[in-house]
């Protein structure tokens, strides 16, 4: 590997269980070491648009070492969030990272390993697209780190931000879980909420990150903080509280020029007093191998902060469970604080080992929660290694054994996920059967997620809140943001609309009238927002029914289009050249080449023997020369190697291909009619080769008529007008195509023109 060299791997691993935000580790120690590799300067820009909040981080490590350095970049998102970009920079220049499908990707990467370049791959799963539905750990390989050198790197996310009892709360996960804190010779944040319903007590959640306001309203607050040699040994955390004097339904709209519009309404609801009626909650408590150190903690405190809040009217029962399940209580117990004791105990000193058989569990479960006010309330990362593992037949069976209890009797599944790998697609599908889930990574803050959890035990989600706009044909795709909403929370929907206008949101008793713009940039994320649920949707899709083609091939266009990454996509990373023309024909095309401004010579490697200097060409900032491709070289794909060199001397190789293309595009003619009066229209359709550039049709006296790809019809289609003067007679019109390789195709057809 050549000094300099850029080089970032983007991926998850089984074992990147305690995955900490933001860290490099040296190739050779098992932690972060700041006397070889330190933070120097770190950058946190964050933008919360009612309750979306968009987070770019900006790091640079300082080598302190000699030699040349490999590292692994760990970082974990918070438990709402997705990667929406990401780059790299080797010296002064930037290479951004671009959405592929992950196949592809991977492919790509390979290839320019293999050619002493390392570039950057940011995906999800280690594995294949099963294995990435299930995690949301990113590490990144980098290589190389110059020796005294600074490596930089950028993150973007965006996070979907709940409200629960009109309060709010954010954080930027920076404390490590299982190493030293880092300290950051420079820490810049800059930190914007800006809210349509009212916000009040707006506050920073720590003490090592003192804010200072520099505008606070009803409806906005912007502060920052800046600071050196600070130990980040405290996730960055605010929180705040929403106005809940009056239910208000609001609407957000965003439009770019000739895309669709977007509409997100949001409703904040009123707090409500919890029921007083006596509850039943039975506790699945996970103490599988997989539940080791910080997710066992963690497990324990949802355990004690669950049962602490029950009263003794409430009965309760706790079902430990790994290989097999074990029944801390033959049924569920008056829930006295002896009795919570006693179990709490149980629960310390048992010991974690065997797999997950979290069948058994759910089916001990179901035996003991019955009741108008049944819990049933499972603390887990859902992994079930044992009896039934596979995701959509877990959760039929689960749906089915629980319907087939009385509807008076059915306990309430809420799911309480603990860390970095718990299995969302399948928690999220039992949590379906009348309750709800919440998720906490291994190393978030808790305690907002955990009382807001244990809170809605005993609360029933509100119901009949769903979302109505008129006129109805104008939108489509909408989707709820959340599978249930409680009093004191916020309930939103994404959707799409296609046309301009005025238009009415109704949600219960709640209206909106909102004017739908033909181009707004004020609320930048709906679109991805959308892409994000249409997504979500059709993963769901997978995991109950299995793999399709086209839903994968949906999938991979909208993460494409929105940049952000699913298990069917990746982000590469690397110095690329991007050569056009790919379609020539024999004899003495030009080869144009475009690359990234570090560049400073381009040399081209023929496969007939031929090695050309590329020419730069200031004026149009690409690459360019003229080769000779023997006239008997036959049609097919051929390689062109491209020697790239930078301004400091390194060099990069790269194989490109070209298409050799002689035979002129085959070109098919349909009319609608071959007999027409003066002024009439004609209809054309017209086949041609997949490589054709441009169709024109010609006749004698009338405008010519370019033809465009008609997807529904799935031809080229257009309109000729006869003019209105023409003579009567017989005329040729003539359909010409002309390939990417300038090669020219026809056809003539005979067109009566009466009198």
């Amino acid at each position: 590997m050549k000094a300099g060299m850029v080089g970032l791997a983007l991926v998850y691993g089984a074992s990147l269980l305690f995955a900490d935000a933001g860290v490099i580790i040296p190739g050779d120690k098992a932690e972060p070491d700041p006397a070889i590799l330190s933070l120097g300067e770190m950058e946190i820009d964050v933008l919360i648009d009612n309750q979306v909040a968009r987070v770019k981080i900006r790091q640079i490590f300082q080598s302190r070492t000699r030699g040349v350095l490999e590292g692994k970049y760990q970082f974990a998102l918070p438990s709402r969030a997705m990667v929406s970009d990401f780059a790299i920079w080797d010296d002064v220049t930037r290479i951004p990272g671009v959405i592929l499908e992950r196949k592809r990707a991977d492919e790509l990467y390979e290839q320019i390993r293999l050619q002493s370049i390392d570039p950057g791959l940011l995906r999800m799963g280690d594995g294949d697209a099963d294995e990435a539905r299930r995690g949301a750990v990113f590490s990144a390989h980098i290589v190389p780190i110059p020796g005294f050198g600074t490596k930089r790197l950028e993150m973007e996310y965006h996070e979907t931000l709940p409200v629960e009892d009109l309060q709010s709360f954010f954080a930027v996960p920076l404390r490590p879980d299982m190493y030293r804190a880092q300290t950051a010779g420079r820490l810049a944040i800059r930190f914007e909420l800006r809210s349509r319903h009212a916000l009040k007590d707006f506050q920073a959640a720590g003490g090592i990150y003192p804010l200072k306001i520099e505008e606070r309203t009803a409806n906005r607050v912007r502060a920052s903080f800046e600071g050196t040699n600070v130990s980040l040994a405290e996730d960055f955390g605010v929180k705040w509280t929403m106005d809940g004097a009056r239910q208000r339904l609001e609407v957000l709209a965003h439009r770019d020029p000739g895309e669709p519009g977007f509409f997100q309404s949001l409703l904040v609801t009123p707090t409500v007093a919890p029921s007083a009626t006596p509850r039943t909650v039975v506790t699945l408590f996970d103490v599988s191998l997989s539940m080791q150190w910080e997710k066992l903690e963690r497990n324990y405190r949802a355990l004690e902060t669950l049962l602490r809040s029950l009263t003794p009217r409430d009965k309760f029962s706790v079902i430990l469970f790994q290989s097999d399940a074990q029944m801390l209580q033959a049924a569920p117990v008056e829930a006295t604080p002896v009795a919570v004791d006693q179990t709490l105990a149980q629960v310390k000193a048992a010991r974690i080992r065997g797999a997950t058989n979290l069948r058994s569990a759910l089916d001990e479960g179901l035996k003991q929660a019955r009741g108008s006010n049944a819990y049933l309330v499972l603390l887990s990362d859902g992994g079930s290694t044992s009896g039934l593992v596979q995701n959509g037949r877990m959760a039929s069976w689960y749906e089915d054994r629980w319907k087939a209890i009385a509807a008076a009797e059915r306990p309430r599944t809420y799911v309480f996920a603990v860390g970095d790998d718990a299995n969302l697609p399948l928690v999220k599908m039992l949590a379906r059967q009348g309750g709800l889930l919440e998720w906490v990574r291994s190393t978030e803050p808790i305690e907002f997620k955990l009382n807001a959890f244990v809170a809605k035990v005993g609360r029933l989600p509100l119901s009949g809140l769903a979302l109505r706009a008129e006129p109805a044909v104008n939108f489509e795709m909408i989707y709820p943001l959340q599978d249930s909403a409680f009093p004191g929370g916020m309930a939103a929907w994404i959707g799409k609309y296609k046309q301009a206008g005025q238009a009415t949101v109704q949600v219960a008793n709640q209206k909106a009238n909102a004017t739908l713009p033909a181009q707004a940039a004020e609320h930048a994320h709906l679109p991805r927002t959308w892409a994000k649920a249409r997504v979500d949707d059709l993963l769901e899709r997978i995991e109950r029914e299995g793999e399709d083609a086209a839903w994968i091939d949906e999938i991979i266009a909208l993460s494409r289009k929105y940049k952000f990454v699913t298990p069917y996509t990746s982000f590469l990373a690397a110095p690329r050249a991007l050569l056009r023309p790919r379609l020539i024909r024999p004899g003495d095309p030009v080869l144009r080449v475009r690359t990234d401004a570090a560049i400073i010579s381009v040399v081209a490697m023929f496969p007939f023997g031929l090695v050309k200097p590329l020419k730069y060409l200031k004026t149009e900032d690409t690459w360019q020369t003229r080769f000779l491709a023997p006239a008997d070289m036959a049609d097919g794909t051929y390689p062109v190697r491209l020697m790239l060199r930078d301004k400091d001397g390194r060099v990069y190789r790269e194989a490109k291909s070209f298409v050799i293309a002689s035979k002129p595009p085959v070109v098919r003619v349909q009319l609608n009619k071959r007999q027409v009066r003066r002024g009439e229209v004609v209809q054309l359709q017209v086949g041609a080769s997949a490589t054709t550039r441009t169709i024109v049709a010609r006749m004698g006296g009338a405008l010519p008529v370019y033809l465009r790809w008609n997807a529904e019809m799935k031809s080229n289609t257009g309109q000729m007008v006869v003019p209105a003067h023409l003579a009567a007679g017989t005329y040729k019109l003539t359909v010409t195509a002309e390939d990417f390789a300038h090669n020219i195709g026809s056809q003539e057809v005979a067109l009566d023109v009466l009198p």
